[in-house]
């Protein structure tokens, strides 16, 4: 019995991305595919099973990634009160520099879903 492939479906932006980063690599499309499909299924199992990844920022900046859940189990994740919130947004309306206030946004933003 031939085996069967399966080909994902990808939109043009997708096919365009693909076929870009193929043509600088000098790899096959498929073997563009794999990898991205490798890296995505690396990505999701460290998510799962709570790893920590270090993400460099569009500043420079870096921050721990850790998956949501491990840390509401751990207790270093907690939701941020209303009145918390607020004296962050204050902050943020009173900052100039741009790198504090992506920085402020980011904190708001988890101390919003707790994460």
């Amino acid at each position: 019995m031939p085996t069967s492939r399966i080909q994902p479906s990808l939109s043009p932006a997708e096919t365009e991305i693909v076929d870009h980063v193929a043509t600088l690599t000098g790899a096959k499309r498929t073997e563009v595919i794999k990898n991205a499909l490798a890296v995505y299924h690396w990505f999701v199992q460290q998510a799962i099973t709570g790893a920590s990844i270090l993400a460099r920022k569009p500043s420079g900046e870096e921050s721990v990634l850790t998956t949501p859940e491990l840390q509401v189990l751990e207790g270093r994740g907690r939701r941020l009160s209303p009145k918390e919130l607020g004296v962050l947004a204050k902050r943020l309306e009173k900052c100039t520099d741009p790198v504090e206030a992506a920085r402020l946004k980011e904190q708001m933003t988890r101390g919003f879903y707790g994460i």
